[in-house]
C-alpha cells in the first residue's frame, strides 16, 4: 500500500544534512535527518507500546522541535494527530489514546496515556516530580529503539485534526486525510521560490501551520528552521542570518 505521508518523513538514510533547527529565546538546536528520524522512531515506539488506537494522539504543544517529533512519530505509528487544547479535544467528544504536552494543564484528562515533555530543548528528563501515572516524555522515551518500521495506511484515512483552525469564524475542527495533508504540502512547495535559500524560517504561533510548513521544507530539500512562539524579532533576525536565509525576516509568517 502506498502511503503518501510516509514519503515526507525522514528515514534512517537521511544522515548529515540538517533537517530541523529550532530557535528559542536563549537556545538553538540542530537536528540532522538521521537524528530527526531517531526521535520520530522513539516516539512511534512509545505510542505503539503504551497505547491502543483511539481517536488520535493529542499533541498539546506549540511549534517546537519536540512538537514536530511527536507529530511525525504519531504519523509513523499510523495514528491521527489532534492539535488543540485538552478542553477543545473533550468539547468535540474525542478521546485520544495519548496526550502529550509541556505542562500538566495542557494535557487531555480523558486520554488513556498522558506524557509530559520538558520544554527545554536539551533536557533529558521532566524537571521535577511527575503527576501520578504520567510518563516522562524525555527520560522514558530514551528507552525505545532508534528504529521503527512505519505503518503504511491508505491516503483516505484521517491523519490531522486541527481543533481550532485559524481564520474560521465558527472555529469548527478541520480534519485532513493523509492524502489531503500531502496535497497541502505540495501546494506550499509550488509557491516557493525554486532559487531560494537552503533553509526556511518558520514563525507560527500555532502548531498546525508550522507542521505543514516543516513538511513542505523537507519536501523541497530544505532545512526547516522553527522559531518557538516566545522568540522575538531579534531571534528571528539572528536565525535568518545564521541559517543563510536570504529573505531575512521579511519571509517570516506570524499568525
Amino acid at each position: 500500500m502506498h502511503d503518501p505521508l510516509l514519503t515526507l518523513l525522514p528515514t534512517p538514510h537521511d544522515t548529515g544534512r540538517p533537517w530541523l533547527n529550532c530557535y528559542g529565546d536563549d537556545e538553538r538546536v540542530e537536528l540532522t535527518g538521521y537524528v530527526t528520524y531517531m526521535w520520530l522512531a522513539k516516539v512511534a515506539g512509545l505510542i505503539t507500546a503504551e497505547s491502543t488506537p483511539g481517536d488520535g494522539v493529542h499533541v498539546g504543544m506549540p511549534p517546537h522541535w519536540r512538537t514536530v517529533a511527536w507529530a511525525c512519530g504519531a504519523w509513523a505509528a499510523g495514528r491521527r494527530v489532534l492539535l488543540g487544547t485538552g478542553e477543545e479535544v473533550g468539547a468535540v467528544g474525542l478521546v485520544p489514546e495519548l496526550s502529550v504536552a509541556f505542562s500538566p494543564e495542557h494535557l487531555c484528562e480523558a486520554a488513556e496515556v498522558q506524557v509530559l515533555v520538558p520544554p527545554a530543548s536539551l533536557a533529558l528528563r521532566w524537571p521535577g516530580e511527575l503527576p501520578a501515572l504520567v510518563l516522562d516524555g524525555a527520560a522514558d522515551l530514551m528507552a525505545y529503539p532508534d528504529r521503527f518500521a512505519p505503518v503504511s495506511l491508505s491516503a483516505d484515512l484521517p491523519c490531522l485534526t486541527d481543533l481550532a483552525p485559524a481564520g474560521t469564524q465558527d472555529a469548527q475542527p478541520v480534519t485532513l486525510t493523509r492524502g489531503e495533508l500531502v496535497a497541502r504540502v505540495d501546494a506550499l512547495c509550488g509557491d516557493a521560490d525554486p532559487a531560494g535559500s537552503r533553509a526556511v524560517l518558520i514563525r507560527r504561533q500555532r502548531a498546525a501551520e508550522a507542521l505543514q510548513e516543516v513538511l513542505a521544507s523537507w519536501r523541497a530539500g530544505r532545512t526547516a528552521v522553527v522559531l518557538t512562539p516566545e522568540a522575538g524579532d531579534d531571534v528571528a533576525a539572528a536565525a535568518a542570518r545564521q541559517e543563510g536565509i536570504a529573505d531575512g525576516i521579511t519571509g517570516v509568517q506570524v499568525d
